[in-house]
């Protein structure tokens, strides 16, 4: 009934007009990526190169750090001239061929008075107006809209808070060919080379945008120069910022922090448009992707799987498929590729190990495709193929992963549940202003609020808030642990050795392989070795206790891992790393029970 609605509403909105920003026919000169943009809308010049100067931006805020900027300069410059000048005339109107002699003296209160006084002086005229902008910068009450900005490699997730639109932001398509190695394209000849994307982040102009920003593997950081800041996006951690953009446009902006080998390939775009386009482009943001319903020939797979491979694929695994041996398997010729199809299946839309999970990145029709093109292309020949259906199954639904939060949440055990509630299905206005608003409850939307089992709940620690597993520092009501129990132990109510053991390998290839190393052996002295361990052979209890406290530079994994996870990796570290087999094990019930008492 939910998707019949939206397809109802869908078609009206196309019937209307607002939903033609996508379906009609867009001149190539009002394009940015996917994105449609509307007629007379102001196109910016190529950046002017090697500028000198910090660029004043396009926003208010922008424009107090030009501001702020120039007058610690132009002090500076005051400063410098003062104490050179003094120094240069002192050289050379007090040399020794002017018989000038130099004297011998200790102390002077005087000076010293006077080299103390002027530059706290200056200091405080440089404190206040920075002091100023800075609280400026970081005031995000009253927001209109909140944007949620998840980094990958290498790549931006956009998550429109209080909507169900969301949208990973990669690399256009010809900066990515112009990009590649003996191209033999001309990168000068290349529209905004390395600066544009597929899909851009659109905002109203005239509002006061909220972003929040974390990453899912290393750190990265959004830098949009127009915008008059930049943030890092850290794993586990949540940075904020707001911008308010006065007039349409595009502005251009990268990745700022070295995260990896195609750090220089993971541009931000922001495109600001007046109110009546972006509740064009809003709604057709909203109007369901009926792709996994319908079948694709095996041609149109192959075809369309070879672009899906060159844009996520080729970069780890090589065009030609040979991948790069120790870091990145080859896929031609592969034992994964050629044997059974739904086991590569449950690989891609789940990810392992370095291996991302394309679920929560692809849609089904993108991930049917690159899977039939792998395994009938770069040197394989299976002659199979699978559909986007039978993807959009996996998923939880038909909907695609770019469109849906609650298939992905069916896709793997850690998937990311929004910082905040999407609104029906029928409610397909854009935001409403702030009046009616609160952002802090948007972004603290506390997880107790479903029954689904991988939640991020929000943990406080001073003024900053990191999202986190299940377990929160304050007791959860009896209702909520009796659901949280029925959700971590199975239908059984028990959950047994081998089960939980083969869940807690995932559990330690996500959390401690990293450092302890895949079969436990450690990196001594920095990250001792699991297998043999006294520790985790030893009593169970002590080992619980530095998982749920930490120790020197183990973290305390109580307030990370959900009571499932840890009792799955307590299992699988006493009972199946190397030698490994003490026979013991907690129940998840027990583990939530102690994480609740700490």
């Amino acid at each position: 009934m939910k998707k019949t609605k939206q397809l109802f509403l869908s078609l009206l909105l196309i019937l209307s007009g607002l939903g033609t920003l996508q379906a009609q026919e867009c001149p190539s000169n009002l394009t940015e990526g996917k994105l449609c943009l509307p007629a007379g809308f102001p196109v910016e010049a190529e950046p002017t190169r090697y500028q000198l100067n910090l660029t004043e931006g396009q926003t208010r805020l922008s424009q107090d750090v030009h501001d702020l900027h120039m007058l610690i300069f132009w002090i500076c410059v005051l400063v410098g001239i003062g104490v050179f000048g003094v120094m240069f005339y002192s050289i050379y109107h007090h040399r020794k061929s002017k018989g000038h002699v130099a004297k011998q003296f200790h102390e002077n209160t005087m000076v010293e008075v006077i080299w103390t006084i002027i530059p706290a002086v200056i200091l405080i005229s440089m404190a206040i107006p920075a002091t100023k902008t800075m609280m400026e910068m970081d005031d995000v009450q009253d927001s209109d809209m909140t944007i949620k900005v998840t980094g990958w490699q290498w790549k931006w997730e956009y998550d429109y808070l209080n909507t169900d639109i969301h949208f990973f932001s990669v690399l256009d398509a010809e900066s990515e060919k112009a990009r590649k190695l003996n191209s033999g394209v001309d990168t000068t000849a290349v529209p905004h080379y390395l600066l544009r994307v597929d899909e851009p982040v659109v905002i109203p102009v005239k509002k006061k945008i909220r972003f929040v920003f974390t990453a899912k593997d290393v750190i990265h950081s959004w830098w949009v120069p127009d915008l008059g800041w930049k943030k890092d996006a850290i794993p586990g951690f949540i940075n904020e910022a707001w911008t308010s953009v006065d007039k349409p446009g595009i502005y251009r902006g990268q990745c700022t922090e070295l995260c990896g080998k195609d750090h220089a390939f993971m541009p931000v775009v922001v495109v600001a448009m007046e109110q009546k386009d972006y509740d064009a482009w809003f709604a057709t943001k909203n109007i369901p992707d009926l792709s996994p319903t319908v079948d694709e020939s095996h041609d149109e797979l192959m075809k369309n799987g070879a672009e899906v491979y060159a844009k996520n694929c080729a970069t780890c695994h090589m065009p030609d498929g040979t991948g790069i041996p120790g870091a990145f398997p080859a896929l031609k010729g592969s034992s994964v590729v050629n044997g059974d199809i739904n086991a590569q299946a449950n690989l891609v839309v789940n990810g392992k190990n370095a291996m991302p999970a394309f679920g929560k990145q692809l849609q089904a029709k993108d991930i049917a495709e690159v899977i039939t093109y792998t395994r009938n292309a770069l040197g394989n020949s299976k002659g199979d193929e699978i559909q986007p259906k039978d993807i959009a199954a996996m998923l939880g639904g038909g909907k695609p992963a770019s469109a849906s939060k609650t298939a992905q949440s069916a896709v793997a055990s850690k998937a990311e549940k929004p910082l905040a509630a999407a609104p029906k299905a029928s409610e397909v206005k854009p935001p409403k202003p702030a009046a009616s608003t609160k952002p802090q409850a948007e972004i603290h939307s506390k997880a107790t609020k479903t029954k689904e089992e991988n939640i991020t709940d929000v943990q406080f620690a001073g003024d900053k808030f990191y999202p986190q597993k299940r377990f929160t520092d304050k007791p959860v009501s009896e209702a909520a642990a009796k659901t949280s129990n029925a959700s971590s132990t199975g239908s059984g109510g028990k959950a047994e050795l081998a089960e939980l053991a083969k869940h807690g390998e995932s559990v330690y290839a996500s959390n401690c392989q990293s450092c302890h190393q895949k079969d436990g052996a450690g990196m001594p002295p920095a990250f001792p070795a699991l297998q043999g361990s006294k520790i985790v052979t030893g009593k169970i209890d002590d080992q619980i206790s530095i998982m749920l406290k930490g120790k020197g530079m183990m973290p305390a994994f109580g307030k990370t891992l959900n009571a499932k996870d840890f009792a799955a990796v307590l299992a699988y570290t006493r009972n199946n790393l190397g030698t490994n087999a003490t026979g013991d094990f907690k129940q998840p019930a027990e583990i939530e029970q102690l994480q609740t008492a700490n």
